[in-house]
């Protein structure tokens, strides 16, 4: 189904924007979890004021004046890449193209830039998602308490 919503920059500071941020990140880091067996899946653990403090600068999706996705990005200096901290769709949102419209624009808004992300190497359709717009895997590693098998995902600059 496709669906007119639109993307833009958001001011996660603001207090109502990152509420609607995190309900969203919640809602599909729930599902994550369930996805790749984890019990213990640290991003569940992230707050309203973890979203209002931190350095992610984020794109969010929005559809009739609600958020229905959210694409946060950071500097990964050891990598040397930008790179997506986190994406996340309302689950009931997903499938309609709304991760793809956000991955779309941040490469689009930073063309120059190598970007990079990281999922478990059971979220298919996030892995998917990635080599469709020329992710390819960088390494993998286990990480948390609860280890899960985590793959690193590089993007080249676009050339132009």
């Amino acid at each position: 189904m496709k669906i007119a919503i639109s993307v833009q920059d958001a001011d996660h500071r603001d207090p109502g924007v990152a509420r609607a941020i995190h309900a969203v990140q919640m809602a599909a880091y729930a599902q994550e979890a369930a996805l790749l067996g984890a019990r213990d899946f640290p991003p569940l653990r992230r707050t309203v004021d973890d979203i209002r403090r931190g350095a992610e600068r984020f794109l969010v999706a929005v559809d009739e004046g609600a958020i229905v996705g959210a694409l946060g990005l950071a500097p990964d200096d050891e990598l040397r890449t930008l790179n997506i901290d986190s994406l996340v769709v309302a689950p009931e949102r997903q499938r309609e193209g709304v991760g793809r419209a956000l991955v779309a624009a941040a490469i689009d808004r930073h063309a120059a830039a190598p970007l990079s992300v990281s999922t478990g190497v059971k979220n298919l359709p996030a892995l998917a998602l990635y080599a469709g717009f020329g992710f390819t895997e960088s390494h993998r590693a286990f990480k948390g308490e609860d280890p899960i098998e985590v793959v690193t995902l590089r993007r080249a600059p676009s050339q132009g």
